[in-house]
């Protein structure tokens, strides 16, 4: 049954919009890439897959999560993750009117999930306002106070992600939770709300499930997100990082993010996610890499150049600037006319983050 939702979401991925490359393009050369980037890469670091989006019960309000941690850990480890971002519920409403109650669970949480063994479970949070759900770690959640949540997660050096930007209503018959907006409203109604945020969740199970049935708009959650994500990186001229979350309330765990990283240790973890060096749904896009005069940079790097050269192993479907170049094998190169551009890249359902020229 899992492979055939792995099946099913990654063939309701579709492209946002299409533009053929110029004929001047050409692919880099095969061999001095692959030489260079073997010394770029040639570092203590690999691919480590996980989820940042998964909840648990730490709470006896915590209405629909049923995983304890321990359900989570072994789910985890039983399906090959290395590290869970465990994100229980906290709702505006609670944290105001019970917050000394919930910080002190929230306390003795933290404590339990850094003291598991075999996996890395890195304590955080996704928090429900009115304006959408935010994914929270990389903070001590218990130490923030007041009612602007994010802004002080953000102030306290907290990665914050928006989780499911564009689970808007689609109405599904029997699926209930469709019949609600969780979508981030400054994206989706220009609300005004929290915008200082680290990257969004391009991928959430759930909703690529229902996606498969149901495209508002015409497009998918995930192609809107990506696109957003986009036009936020060329219109502040700041790195942002995808991801993707099963959103499981249950304790089944999934991979749905890698991370490129020394090692499985919760500050490893997190330094990857802010530097934006990811994949989604796999790490084969993880070969992704660019340059312009100087040496390779891997996802999440910047290339300041009048050309870059963009190079990967086998063949990938490019997008530059959120448009679809189409397929190329092993590499493309063009001019950048110094202007910022954004660079990513698809291998099967594998998404790499993105690489960035000129930010």
């Amino acid at each position: 049954m899992r492979c055939a939702v792995w099946l099913l979401i990654a063939a309701c991925s579709s492209n946002p919009q299409t533009a053929p490359p110029p004929a001047t393009h050409e692919a880099p050369s095969r061999e001095a890439p692959s030489r260079e980037a073997a010394k770029a890469t040639a570092e203590h670091r690999r691919w480590l897959g996980g989820d940042l989006h998964m909840h648990v019960s730490f709470f006896p309000e915590d209405h629909d999560a049923t995983a304890s941690l321990a359900d989570v850990a072994a789910s985890a480890k039983q399906e090959g993750l290395e590290f869970v971002v465990v994100t229980p519920h906290i709702w505006e409403s609670e944290w105001t009117d019970r917050g000394q109650e919930i910080r002190a669970a929230w306390r003795r949480f933290a404590r339990d999930a850094r003291a598991t063994t075999g996996i890395t479970l890195v304590p955080g949070a996704e928090f429900t306002t009115r304006r959408g759900h935010f994914g929270v770690s990389g903070v001590d959640v218990s130490a923030l106070t007041g009612r602007d949540l994010l802004a002080r997660a953000h102030a306290a050096g907290g990665f914050v992600l928006v989780n499911h930007p564009f689970a808007v209503p689609t109405n599904i018959p029997n699926v209930r939770v469709s019949d609600f907006d969780m979508s981030y409203r400054v994206w989706t109604e220009g609300a005004r709300g929290f915008t200082a945020i680290d990257g969004a969740e391009v991928w959430n199970v759930p909703l690529g499930f229902a996606n498969v049935i149901s495209k508002p708009g015409g497009k998918s959650g995930e192609d809107n997100a990506w696109i957003a994500l986009d036009r936020v990186i060329h219109a502040e001229h700041r790195p942002l990082t995808a991801v993707g979350g099963s959103d499981d309330h249950h304790g089944h765990a999934q991979a749905t993010t890698w991370v490129f990283a020394e090692d499985a240790s919760e500050a490893a973890i997190e330094a990857a996610l802010r530097a934006g060096e990811v994949c989604v749904g796999g790490p084969e896009a993880g070969s992704f890499r660019a340059k312009g005069a100087g040496d390779w940079v891997t996802i999440g790097g910047t290339v300041k150049a009048d050309t870059i050269t963009l190079a990967w192993t086998g063949t990938a479907r490019l997008f530059v600037d959120g448009l679809d170049r189409g397929e190329h094998a092993e590499g493309f190169s063009e001019p950048t006319g110094g202007a910022l551009h954004t660079y990513r890249i698809v291998v099967g359902r594998s998404r790499s983050g993105f690489i960035y020229a000129n930010l």
